[in-house]
């Protein structure tokens, strides 16, 4: 029947279902932050319903969340124990010499979250060559098992010396937890991040413990509805990766989830810029309460493998997405020194905006919109909530207005333009601090709020053309059926290049394949094949960090061992324009990306001939008032051509066209906007 796709957001969740026709039907809910899965299963029915389709006719279902984030942004983690090597008990206290503010002496570090008192040492210890220098004291282990049973912790998290070598130890101290207490959810960093760094590891485990409770609850009750409504295929989750996982995989590894949403709107953005031949893009996903910047070279999604959580930092390979608070729902005040503030507080789906009439006082960027004529006072956002300008303008002359001396429309035009300079600071972080200028790229302009701002973040920037998809505000939710299913295995394996035998690497990549295939094997029902990439993370001697490169297919051999090598050296040579005189290189890390393919999606094939619709003229305030047209966006056919100051308006956002800019039809429904003196 076809395939679905739900992002759960802070203020909306995002649905789309993809019939085995090609056609896309979408649906946009309220979340329901206080029990999240219902939010999801509003999305699911509504979407079955629109395409008049049983659960048990579900062929694929896939799902993003923020539950992993919003849980790690405000600290609402379970309380969590950690059992380390004697002697390395303040391993998460005291952390590495890099600090966020050199020469601030004042400012605390963010505090650990695993307190000092919950951190317990146990003898034994396991050498730096994976050999056992002295044997696991099982009784101290039953002893910090019973204390902190006794402190009531939910989690606990083991980070053992070398485990990455030799997991005996670690493995023995998680079976003697399961006995000693039982239903408590336990993580180990063999498991977890089996690199070395063992603040790194230990603080990517302790996190991941922290979550198991949580999102374990989450992913059972969202098992339990969707199982429930008559839902025959396994459900998966989008990782932080860049790929899809199962349930169950995601229930072992919940710090996989930690930018689940904003990763798949990435990707979204990616596929739905490749369809007018936009390959490098940045993407600019705007909701309710977050605007999420990804980075997209040469139609890939760029990766990291490393981030932070928490102030915490978090090994674990991502997307690499830039979030800040600044969303349809992001609250405008001003402060104590008369400075006009938008977010990162958000109003969020409950109460929302001024303007939804439920409650909510505070003046947000919505409610700016909807002063200033953009989004019109008969416009029906998600859930068919009417807009009402008279709140709105009563929020905004209360909260910005009177404080500033300014009438209703100049100050929901300072709103905006608080809101847009934050974004295009995002913008900038992620394009020009790190070394591409954005006046190559293309905006892609997703989310229910970012259609409407990406042109003058454009100007802002320099950005030559604007790229709205067909349905811009689930685009996360197409990225879920985008996505592969993706696993990345890792394991530090230490050694200088020059005394590798070709045998031994190939006997250790190996067991990374091994595993692999065992975990996407309960996929491959919903996929058309597998691809494995084996990677090394490569540095010369005496650095004290190191650049990934691609490794050739097994089995290694010397002549693949020296085409990494040369790699390395290219690489390190664009990126730092110099060799080092100690030229020896040594391998740290061994990897390997395992992709599941799923079915690529023709975005062209349910396109539906243009609906007639008469276009209309709307008051639109931009430094005073003037006569814009309205344009539906389902009377648009391939081809046909967008003036300046023109608003489109659909289900799932609002598209604004504003003065200096034109645009026109392309591929599969998608609008280019360009600039003056640029061609779309």
């Amino acid at each position: 029947m076809g395939r679905i796709g739900i992002d759960v957001g802070g203020t909306f969740t995002d649905a789309v279902i993809v019939s085995d026709d090609g056609l896309v039907r979408i649906a946009k809910v309220r979340s329901t932050p206080e029990r999240i899965e219902a939010g999801f299963m509003d999305g699911l029915r509504s979407l079955l319903e629109r395409a008049g389709a049983a659960a048990a006719d579900v062929d694929y279902l896939a799902h993003g969340s923020t539950v992993a984030t919003n849980a790690i942004v405000q600290r609402r983690l379970a309380r969590t124990g950690l059992i380390t090597n004697e002697g390395f008990r303040d391993v998460l206290a005291i952390g590495t010499q890099m600090r966020r503010h050199v020469y601030d002496l004042w400012t605390p570090d963010p505090e650990p979250i695993v307190p000092r008192e919950l951190c317990l040492p146990v003898k034994g210890r396991i050498g730096a060559s994976g050999e056992e220098v002295e044997p696991l004291d099982e009784a101290g282990v039953r002893a910090a098992a019973r204390r902190l049973g006794e402190e009531g912790v939910a989690a606990v998290a083991v980070m053992l010396l070398f485990s990455f070598l030799n997991p005996a130890h670690e493995d023995r101290v998680g079976e003697i937890l399961a006995e000693e207490l039982p239903g408590v959810a336990v993580s180990l960093s063999c498991r977890v991040v089996p690199e070395y760094r063992e603040y790194v590891r230990a603080s990517t485990t302790a996190m991941n413990a922290s979550l198991l409770p949580l999102l374990g609850e989450y992913l059972a009750a969202v098992g339990d509805e969707v199982q429930g409504e008559g839902v025959r295929v396994p459900l998966h989750l989008m990782q932080t990766n860049g790929g899809v996982a199962s349930a169950g995989r995601a229930r072992e590894l919940p710090i996989g989830l930690a930018a689940s949403g904003p990763a798949a709107g990435v990707i979204g953005g990616a596929r739905l810029a490749d369809l007018v031949g936009e390959a490098d893009v940045l993407t600019f996903d705007m909701g309710g309460t977050t605007a999420d910047i990804g980075l997209v070279l040469g139609g890939l999604p760029q990766l990291r493998f490393s981030g932070e959580a928490a102030g915490m930092p978090i090994n674990l390979p991502q997307i690499d997405v830039l979030c800040i608070g600044a969303g349809g729902g992001s609250i405008a005040r001003v402060d104590e020194f008369g400075s006009l503030r938008v977010g990162p507080e958000s109003a969020g789906a409950v109460p929302g905006p001024a303007a939804y009439g439920r409650g909510g006082e505070d003046a947000t960027v919505t409610d700016a919109h909807v002063v200033l004529g953009t989004l019109a006072a008969d416009t029906q956002l998600a859930g068919r909530v009417p807009l009402q300008r008279d709140l709105a303008v009563r929020a905004v002359e209360r909260a910005v207005g009177g404080p500033l001396g300014l009438a209703a429309e100049p100050a929901a035009a300072a709103i905006l333009r608080i809101a847009n300079a934050q974004m295009a600071n995002a913008l900038r972080v992620m394009s020009i601090a790190r070394g591409h200028d954005p006046r190559r790229f293309a905006l892609v302009a997703i989310g229910g709020a970012g259609p409407m701002h990406a042109c003058a973040l454009a100007d802002e920037l320099g950005i030559p053309r604007v790229v709205v998809p067909r349905h811009p505000g689930v685009a996360a939710a197409l990225g879920l059926l985008a996505t592969d299913i993706r696993h990345d295995l890792r394991r530090s394996w230490l050694a200088p290049t020059a005394q590798i035998s070709p045998e031994r690497l190939d006997a250790e990549l190996e067991r990374l394949e091994s595993e692999a295939r065992a975990l996407l094997e309960p996929s491959a029902d919903a996929t058309r094949g597998f691809d494995l990439a084996f990677e090394l993370d490569m540095r010369y001697r005496g650095q004290a960090y190191n650049l990934t490169v691609p490794l050739a297919a097994r089995p290694a051999t010397a002549a693949t061992i020296a085409a990494a090598e040369r790699a390395f050296a290219e690489q390190h040579r664009l990126l730092y324009d110099y060799t080092p005189t100690v030229t020896e290189t040594e391998i740290v890390t061994l990897r390997l990306r395992a992709l599941a393919r799923i079915p690529a999606i023709d975005w062209a094939a349910g396109e539906r001939d243009p609906v007639a619709a008469a276009a209309g003229t709307r008051r639109v305030w931009a430094g005073g008032w003037a006569s814009w047209r309205t344009v539906a966006r389902d009377s648009l056919a391939p081809g046909d051509a967008l003036g300046p100051e023109t608003v489109v308006e659909q289900e799932d956002t609002t598209v604004v066209v504003p003065a200096g800019w034109s645009g026109r039809t392309g591929a599969a429904g998608t609008l280019v906007l360009a600039r003056e003196g640029e061609s779309a």
